[in-house]
C-alpha cells in the first residue's frame, strides 16, 4: 500500500547538472514504484540551462518563477502554473526570465512506450 508522501523543492538535496541545480526524486525513499522519474530543477536569476536532449519524454511544470523554453528554434513563455511537454530527443534550453528570483521546475520524465523504463 502506498502512503502519502510530501516532496518539497525547498528541502531537496540539489547538485549541479546541466548548468543548473537538480534534485532527483531518487533521494526520497519509497519512490521506486512510480512509472516515471522526477526531479526538481532550480535555475538562478538571469540564467539558463545548458542545451539538453534525451530519449525520455519530459513534462516540465513551472512551480515558481517565469520561464522561457527554447525548443527547435521556437521560444515559448511559461509563467508559474504552466507546463511544457517535450518530446523524445527534442533539444531544449530553459531560461529564467527574472533578474532577482530563482526559477523552480518540477520535471517528470519517462521513456516512450515500448522503449523501456526511465530513471
Amino acid at each position: 500500500m502506498i502512503g502519502m508522501q510530501k516532496f518539497s523543492s525547498s528541502t531537496a538535496a540539489l547538485t549541479e547538472e546541466y548548468g543548473i541545480e537538480i534534485g532527483r526524486w531518487t533521494e526520497y525513499g519509497g519512490t521506486d514504484f512510480m512509472p516515471f522519474g522526477a526531479m526538481w530543477c532550480v535555475i538562478p536569476p538571469n540564467s539558463s540551462s545548458q542545451a539538453d536532449q534525451h530519449p525520455e519524454i519530459e513534462l516540465a511544470v513551472v512551480v515558481e518563477g517565469d520561464a522561457d523554453f527554447d525548443v527547435a528554434g521556437a521560444r515559448e513563455h511559461a509563467p508559474a502554473g504552466s507546463a511544457i511537454l517535450l518530446g523524445s530527443q527534442e533539444r531544449h534550453v530553459i531560461h529564467n526570465r527574472s533578474a532577482g528570483d530563482p526559477l523552480v521546475l518540477l520535471s517528470m520524465y519517462w521513456m516512450p512506450e515500448g522503449a523501456g523504463h526511465a530513471r
